[in-house]
C-alpha cells in the first residue's frame, strides 16, 4: 500500500512539475515576444509600419511633436536605421502591466530630483489614449501614431537610463574645461542596452541607478524638503526688522524645521524647535561648521536664503552623486575642495587641512567680457578655482622647483619685471630660454605681452620656494598638483580658498609617507625620512641627530604603484555612521546645477 501511494505521489509530482514547466514556458514566450501584431491593432501591416519608421528616422528634422528635449535624437535615429526601422515596443503596447511599470518608472524619477516632464510622461499618456481608441488601421495617420509612439518610448527610456547612470547634466560641458572626474557608473555603459528587450529594460536601468547609502540619504532629504515646500507656506526673512523680532524668529524656526525634519524622523513640528530654539541654533551652527555663538547674521544668511533655493543643495548633491561616487574600498586620496580637507583612504582614513584655489569674483563674467574689449591686462580677472579631477599620483618630488604659470606672470609679476628685471634674481627666480638659464637683463620684456612671455620663469628649490619641500604630481590637463608651502599660517584660516589653483598640504610629509607606504617596499618610508632630515621609524636605522641632514638637490621618486586621487566638490557630506554635515558652497555652484534640474 505504501509503495502504491508513493507511486501516486510520484505521478502527481511529475504532473504538477509538467504544469509548472508549461506555465513557465508560456510566460517566457510572452516576455520574449509580447502580443501578436494582429491583437495590437486590427489590419496592421508590420512591413508598412517598418517602412514608415525607417522613413522618419532617415529624416534629420524628424521628431515627435511635443518631445521635451533632443539630446539623443541623432543617436536613436542611427539605432533605428541599423535595425532597418523595426519598432522596439510594438508588441508591448497593449500590455497593461508594461504601461503601469513605465508610468511608475517615470513618476518615480521625482524621487531622484528629476522631473517626469523630462521623460515625456504627459505626451506618452496622451498617445496611449489615442492608441486605445484605435480599433483598426484606417490611414497613414494611424501608422504615424504607432511609429511616433515607438520612437517616443525609446527616447524617454534612454533618457531615464542615461540620467540615472551618468546624471541629467553633462558635467564635462557644463564645467568645461574644469571637470575631469570619471563617471562612477560609466564602465561598460551602453545606451542601447535598454532597447534590447521591452520586458527587461527596467533591469538595465536598475543596475546603473545609484544605490549608495549617501545617495539614499540625499533622496530622503530632498523628498522631505520638497513635500514641505508643497504643503506649507514658506516664510521669508523681513530685513526691515531685527533678527530676533517675533516674525523673524518664526522664519528661523521654520527653516530649522525644514532642515532637521529632513534628517530626523522624530521631529514632527515647529513647536519642538521653538521650545528648544537656542539648542537647535547651536546644533544647526555645528552642522554648518559655524562657531556656536548664538543667533547672528552669518547664521541667518546661510539658513534663511530665498525659499526657492531651499532644495538647491540636496538637488545639486544628488546630481553630483550620479556623476561621481566616492569609492567604498581601496587605497585612494580624496580632496573635498570646499571642505578644505584631504582624506587618505586605505585600511583607515587619515585627513589633513588643505588650501585650494580662490573663488572667482562675483562679477567675473562681466569683467572678462570687458577685458576682451579693452585688452587691458591689469583688468583681466583670473579664474583660480581648483578644477575637479580624477587621476593618480605618480611622483613625489623632494625640493621641487616652481615654474611660474603665465597667468601669474601677467597678473602679478609683469609690471615689476619690466620696471626692474633684477627683481627676479632678488626673489630667487631664474629665467630659462630654450632649456638654458639666462640673465633676466638679456630679455627685452617690453617687447612681449604680459600673458605671452616666451621664456620660463623658474623659482629655485629651497626653503622659500612657493612649493615648499615636497610636490606630488598626478597627470591632468590643468597642471594641478599637491604641494608643501612656506605659508603655514594659511591653515589656521577658516576660509582656505587662497591658492592659485593647486592644493597646498598642511602636513606634506604625512602624504608622502602614505603614498610610499603603499608601494610594497617596507624601507621606502624610512629612506624618505632620512632624505628629509628626519629620524626613520626603524630604530636600527636611526643615527645621531647631529648627522641628520636633509638633501638639498631636487629628487623625484616615481611610484611603481600609482594611487588614485580625486579632487571633488561636495556641499553635503554623509559619514559612514549616517551623520550629515553641510559645507559652504565656496564656488557658488549649487544654484546653477539646481536651476538646470528644475527645468
Amino acid at each position: 500500500m505504501g509503495i502504491i501511494n508513493s507511486i501516486k505521489l510520484f505521478v502527481l509530482l511529475i504532473f504538477a512539475g509538467s504544469l509548472l514547466i508549461l506555465q513557465s514556458c508560456k510566460k517566457k514566450t510572452l516576455a520574449e515576444t509580447g502580443y501578436p501584431v494582429e491583437i495590437i491593432v486590427k489590419g496592421l501591416d508590420p512591413e508598412k509600419l517598418t517602412k514608415f519608421l525607417f522613413a522618419k528616422v532617415s529624416d534629420p528634422n524628424y521628431k515627435p511633436v511635443g518631445l521635451f528635449d533632443e539630446r539623443f535624437q541623432d543617436t536613436l535615429k542611427q539605432f533605428y536605421l541599423a535595425r532597418n526601422g523595426n519598432p522596439v515596443w510594438l508588441n508591448a503596447l497593449k500590455d497593461s502591466v508594461f504601461r503601469i511599470h513605465l508610468q511608475e518608472l517615470i513618476l518615480g524619477m521625482e524621487a531622484h530630483g528629476l522631473k517626469p516632464k523630462f521623460y515625456n510622461l504627459t505626451l506618452i499618456e496622451q498617445n496611449f489614449k489615442k492608441l486605445d481608441k484605435l480599433k483598426s488601421i484606417e490611414s497613414d495617420e494611424d501608422y504615424n501614431l504607432l511609429t511616433d509612439m515607438d520612437y517616443l518610448l525609446s527616447i524617454s527610456v534612454m533618457s531615464i537610463y542615461h540620467d540615472l547612470a551618468l546624471g541629467r547634466i553633462d558635467p564635462y560641458s557644463f564645467y568645461k574645461p574644469s571637470y575631469n572626474l570619471p563617471f562612477s557608473r560609466g564602465r561598460s555603459y551602453n545606451i542601447f542596452s535598454v532597447l534590447q528587450n521591452p520586458y527587461s529594460y527596467r533591469d538595465s536601468i536598475l543596475v546603473r541607478t545609484p544605490s549608495s547609502r549617501r545617495y539614499h540619504s540625499l533622496q530622503i532629504m530632498y523628498q522631505k524638503q520638497s513635500e514641505y515646500l508643497k504643503n506649507k507656506e514658506i516664510l521669508e526673512i523681513d530685513t526691515s526688522q531685527e533678527l530676533n523680532s517675533e516674525f523673524n524668529l518664526k522664519v528661523i524656526d521654520q527653516r530649522m524645521e525644514i532642515l532637521w525634519s529632513s534628517m530626523d524622523e522624530s521631529l514632527k513640528n515647529t513647536t519642538q524647535i521653538t521650545s528648544n530654539r537656542d539648542e537647535f541654533i547651536r546644533k544647526t551652527q555645528l552642522l554648518y561648521g559655524l562657531p556656536a555663538k548664538g543667533l547672528d547674521s552669518i547664521f541667518v544668511n546661510i539658513l534663511c536664503g530665498p525659499s526657492e533655493k531651499i532644495i538647491d543643495n540636496s538637488l545639486a548633491s544628488l546630481e553630483r552623486e550620479r556623476w561621481f561616487s566616492v569609492p567604498d574600498t581601496g587605497a585612494f586620496v580624496l580632496v573635498n575642495l570646499n571642505e578644505f580637507v584631504v582624506y587618505m583612504h586605505n585600511d583607515s582614513v587619515k585627513s589633513m587641512k588643505v588650501c585650494v584655489g580662490k573663488s572667482k569674483p562675483l562679477n567675473y563674467d562681466t569683467r572678462y567680457k570687458d577685458y576682451l574689449k579693452t585688452k587691458n591686462y591689469k583688468a583681466k580677472p583670473i579664474n583660480s578655482e581648483t578644477p575637479q579631477i580624477g587621476s593618480a599620483v605618480s611622483e613625489v618630488i623632494i625640493n621641487p622647483t616652481w615654474t611660474v604659470p603665465n597667468s601669474i606672470i601677467g597678473k602679478e609679476m609683469y609690471s615689476q619685471i619690466v620696471s626692474n628685471p633684477n627683481y627676479l634674481t632678488r626673489k630667487g627666480f631664474e629665467v630659462v630660454r630654450d632649456g638654458k638659464v639666462v640673465s633676466p637683463s638679456s630679455i627685452n620684456w617690453k617687447a612681449y605681452k604680459p600673458y605671452g612671455i616666451p621664456v620660463k620663469i623658474r623659482q629655485k628649490a629651497g626653503p622659500s620656494n612657493s612649493l615648499g619641500r615636497l610636490k606630488f604630481n598626478f597627470p591632468n590637463p590643468h597642471n594641478i598638483y599637491m604641494h608643501d608651502t612656506p605659508e603655514k599660517g594659511r591653515f589656521s584660516q577658516n576660509n582656505r580658498a587662497v591658492s592659485h589653483g593647486c592644493i597646498r598640504l598642511n602636513y606634506p610629509t604625512a602624504m608622502a609617507e602614505f603614498l610610499l607606504g603603499l608601494q610594497g617596499d617596507s624601507t621606502l618610508v624610512d629612506k624618505f625620512r632620512l632624505k628629509m632630515g628626519m629620524q626613520p621609524y626603524d630604530t636600527a636605522l636611526q643615527i645621531a641627530d647631529s648627522l641628520l641632514k636633509p638633501i638639498k638637490k631636487t629628487e623625484t621618486i616615481r611610484l611603481k604603484r600609482t594611487i588614485p586621487v580625486y579632487l571633488d566638490y561636495r556641499t553635503i557630506l554623509i559619514e559612514k555612521d549616517g551623520s550629515i554635515r553641510f559645507v559652504k558652497d565656496i564656488y557658488r555652484r549649487n544654484e546653477a546645477i539646481a536651476k538646470k534640474l528644475k527645468g
